[in-house]
């Protein structure tokens, strides 16, 4: 089993979540942006639908965002293990092309923003082949991560 690889600057690429993202019906093409200058150290990105999204009530959204981070940067102790069937799902070839990232539920203020540690978006960078998975291996002393884990905050200089 492959472990995701820690991105130190989001790549800017299209991905095709091949079994679609869960509550994104009908998206499957996305493409991630990194958030600053894509150089300088920054673990926040966003993730776009390139196509419309049918929601819960049967309606159509056109302009589909999430934020996502890239999680070694912000939590060092968090891993992403791929099982088999992810592997296969997204063609992992080779360990270095697999890549993790969390999705980002922002609140009023950084101290209230929260992101999803129990099912992170995993990829393979080489083939822009995306999924979400909930990893086996990857649990903390409680047992699983939780699905909204309060941003490390980090003051200016340390």
């Amino acid at each position: 089993m492959p472990v995701a690889t820690e991105l130190r600057v989001l790549p800017a690429l299209e991905l095709t979540f091949p079994v679609g993202l869960p509550g994104f019906k009908g998206a499957r093409q996305f493409r991630l942006e990194p958030l600053g200058d894509g150089v300088t150290l920054n673990p926040f990105g966003r993730l776009i639908a390139l196509e419309p999204v049918t929601l819960a009530d049967g309606s159509l959204a056109e302009r589909v965002r999430l934020i996502v981070a890239a999680p070694g940067l912000l939590w060092p102790d968090y891993t992403v293990e791929i099982d088999d069937a992810t592997e296969v799902l997204l063609e992992l070839d080779e360990a270095r092309d697999a890549a993790a990232l969390v999705v980002v539920t922002l609140g009023h203020s950084i101290e209230t923003s929260t992101a999803n540690l129990f099912a992170p978006l995993v990829f393979n960078i080489s083939k822009h082949l995306a999924t979400q998975m909930v990893p086996m291996g990857s649990l903390d002393e409680q047992g699983r991560w939780p699905i909204h884990a309060p941003l490390p905050l980090v003051s200016p200089g340390s």
